[in-house]
């Protein structure tokens, strides 16, 4: 199955959480935002979120800086 994560097609399995997902691209929960179809999920909601087929998913990151 594919979604389309930050401007550009990615495979995925379709039992995939927003937690797979984010260890499959190397990224750690607590450091950034996910916006599904311009929707803002929740961090609880990481470990059970599914996605759907071409669903479109924004990972934001977090970066400090002064």
């Amino acid at each position: 199955m594919h979604i389309v994560l930050n401007g550009k097609k990615f495979s995925i399995n379709e039992k995939d959480t927003i937690n797979i997902l984010l260890k499959k691209i190397d990224i750690k929960s607590s450091k950034v935002a996910i916006e599904v179809n311009k929707v803002v999920i929740p961090k609880e909601k990481y470990r059970d979120f599914k996605f759907k087929k071409n669903d479109k998913v924004e990972v934001v990151t977090f970066i400090g800086g002064g």
